[in-house]
């Protein structure tokens, strides 16, 4: 392409050259009417009018062009950032709304865990108050049985026996007793 632009180059030199030579000689002016005037130019002015004319429109043309793809270019390009940027909110949206359904997830089980933990904490709770309430029966139970005997141990023992227990000496009066009731 390089070599191309630059042989069309070197043609359209050597085209004016030519042109240029080949006017030169001319001596008669040419009539031109311009806005109700005629103004008279030689024939190498016209042709570097010419030239001049066709540069502004091959120059104004190529603006044009270039800016009309430009234009096209940066409109594409704004369509592929706004569907890009769009794209990259959905994709922001979706991950979020993943990241909470995770957090949530977390959070139910993290909420069974603990009501889990609470329920045998609970339970182990109860069985421990039953297990209190139990002893406490069986002590009761005990306590009264211990004192029904010592109640029929001191009403066995003659009154003399009685007086004769000092308070410095301890008997115990469960010896006599099975060894079961103890």
């Amino acid at each position: 392409m390089i070599i191309l632009g630059l042989i069309l180059v070197l043609l359209a030199v050597a085209a004016g050259i030519l042109l240029f030579e080949g006017t030169r000689a001319l001596t008669d002016g040419v009539d031109i009417d311009v806005l109700n005037g005629t103004v008279s130019l030689p024939p190498l002015a016209l042709l570097i009018t010419g030239a001049a004319v066709i540069t502004v429109f091959w120059l104004g043309w190529a603006l044009m062009r270039g800016g009309m793809r430009r234009s096209s270019r940066r409109r594409r390009d704004a369509k592929e950032q706004a569907t890009l940027a769009e794209q990259r909110r959905l994709d922001d949206e979706r991950r979020m709304q993943e990241e909470f359904a995770q957090r949530e997830r977390q959070l139910a089980e993290e909420r069974q865990l603990r009501e889990q933990e609470t329920t045998a904490l609970r339970r182990e709770a109860d069985e421990r108050v039953e297990e209190q309430h139990l002893s406490t029966e069986e002590a009761r139970r005990r306590a009264e049985i211990a004192e029904s005997q010592n109640a029929q141990y001191q009403t066995t023992q003659p009154r003399a026996t009685q007086d004769q227990d000092l308070p410095g000496r301890h008997t115990e009066p469960t010896r006599d007793l099975p060894r079961d009731q103890r």
